[in-house]
């Protein structure tokens, strides 16, 4: 007799089942960078540059709607992008760019 194992990969189909894969990542792009820190809840992520100096200060939001996600790229001194997203992996995607292009602004400029 076989048994067979089926994984459930709904969970993977949303925000909270992929806070850990977004809180690896965060380590992964960030280990470098200073002054930053990570919120995650079950329908928002954000990574926020803690700059004492700038009550704008450079941050990226993932959040869960309705209808979809929505990527929020702050530059530190103006929303530089906002992206709207049917699908979780999509959005995933894009919020692993902006993460990358974040850190490295921040290594950049601070």
């Amino acid at each position: 007799m076989k048994l067979h194992i089926m994984k459930d990969y709904s969970s993977r189909n949303t925000l909270e089942g992929n806070l850990i894969k977004i809180e690896n990542l965060y380590k992964s792009i960030f280990t470098e960078v200073g002054n930053t820190s990570i919120e995650l809840t079950n329908t928002i992520v954000s990574i926020h540059h803690e700059d004492s100096t700038n009550i704008d200060a450079a941050s990226l939001e993932l959040s869960e709607k309705e209808d979809g996600y929505t990527i929020s790229y702050w530059d530190g001194y103006s929303l530089a992008e906002k992206i709207d997203e049917k699908e979780i992996h999509q959005a995933l995607k894009i919020f692993k760019r902006l993460a990358k292009k974040l850190a490295k602004n921040l290594q950049r400029f601070s």
